[in-house]
Formats: structure tokens, sequence, C-alpha cells
């Protein structure tokens, strides 16, 4: 039982470093090695905490990190990540198993890209460029903004606004018809996502993304979201 108070107290800390760098990152656009170096060293009390073995375990986890900063590195080199966001991404790969930890980058990268076209349309709002229709292209971005995060809201299980199934239904029976359906969001997604690429370049904005935000709350999100059961029903202690 003692072990098991500890890995919630673990979880509790990672959890306010989480919330702290969101901050940091906001208020900023940075987050400090040390709470970076204080994440991964939790990591190790956490692996003690709910005996996971030398072997495959904690060799599996400094696998996972070490791809993690490989893959992150790339990102930082063709400057779509910051320095802080890849050391906060490769501590978190310390801490989560695999499979946890790929939930958490499918949340990220959703929650990322809301992240971008809200601050996208933010930038377009006060664009300056002549003849560039600002008025217009908030409201489209506005738009795009709601489709994505609906999107990412039903990736993560949140609340959907979803087609009627009175509709689906009836398509679905066919089976090229319901092929063409399943495209039918990835299509949406396509266009909505290069149609905002293309109006954030037309008013020439490159807004600063506090990715470090959008990895907050993927971590908050699988640690809250069913990782502390998977501790619970695992017994530990």
């Amino acid at each position: 039982m003692h072990d098991q108070i500890f890995t919630y107290v673990l979880l509790a800390g990672l959890a306010i470093g989480l919330l702290w760098a969101a901050f940091t990152d906001l208020r900023s656009r940075t987050i400090g090695n040390q709470l970076n170096i204080a994440i991964a060293a939790g990591a190790p009390l956490f692996w003690w905490a709910t005996s996971l073995d030398l072997w495959p375990g904690v060799a599996l986890q400094f696998g996972l990190a070490a791809a993690t900063f490989a893959v992150c590195c790339l990102f930082f080199a063709l400057r779509q990540m910051g320095g802080g966001d890849v050391k906060l991404l490769t501590a978190l790969a310390l801490w989560f198993p695999p499979t946890n930890f790929v939930v958490l980058v499918i949340i990220m990268a959703m929650a990322g890209w809301v992240l971008t076209l809200a601050m996208g349309m933010w930038g377009v709002a006060h664009s300056r460029v002549v003849g560039g229709k600002p008025v217009r292209d908030t409201v489209l971005l506005g738009a795009f903004t709601l489709v994505s995060a609906n999107f990412a809201s039903a990736v993560m299980g949140g609340p959907k606004l979803a087609i009627p199934s009175a509709i689906i239904e009836p398509l679905a029976a066919n089976g090229a018809t319901s092929v063409l359906v399943a495209l039918v969001p990835v299509a949406i997604l396509a266009f909505v996502t290069l149609a905002s690429i293309r109006i954030i370049r037309r008013h020439d904005q490159q807004p600063r993304i506090p990715y470090g935000l959008a990895i907050a709350v993927a971590g908050l999100w699988v640690v809250g979201g069913g990782f502390v059961t998977q501790i619970s029903e695992a017994g530990i202690g």
C-alpha cells in the first residue's frame, strides 16, 4: 500500500511539473532546464515505486526516451520544436510505457494543431497586410479551429458533434459507400489544414506556438485518463 501511495504522490508531482511547464511556456515561450531535469529525475523513483524490472522494463524506457530525443531533434533542426519542448517530451518518455506514450503523442499533436490554428487566427485578426481581408480570414480560421477542436475532442474521448446515425447507417450498408464515408473526415482534416496554412502565410504570420502547453495537456490527460487506473488495477504494493 505504501508503494501505491508513493506512486500517486509521484504522479501528483509530475502533474504539478506539467502545469508549471505550461505556465512558463505561455509566459515566456521557454521551459527551464531545471524543471525538465526534475521531471526526468523523478522517473527512476517511479520505476522503483511501480516495481519496474530492469530488463526489459527500464531498458525499454531508456530506448523510448532515446528514440524520442532523436526524432524531436529533427523537428528542432526544422524549427518546428523548441529546445525546452524536446527536453520535456524526452523526460516524459522515461515515465510512460510505450502504449501510453503513443497516446500522449497523438493528443499532443491534436492539441498543438488546435493551438496553432487558434494563435494563427489571433495573428490574422491583427494583420496589417494591405488587401489581406483580415476579417474574412479571421472568421474562416475561427471556423477551421472549431472543426479541428471537434476532431481533437473526438480523438481524446471528449464531447463532439457527430453526423446523425440516421444518415450514417443507410450509407454504411453499402460497402463502397461506407469506405467513402470513412474517408470524409480525412478529406475534411486535409482541407482545413491546407486552407489554414495558406491563410496564415498570406498574412505573413509566424506565430510562436507554445508547444509546451500541448505537451502538458497531453501528459495531464494521459495521467488522469487511465494511467492511474492501470496502476491501481495492477495492485502495486
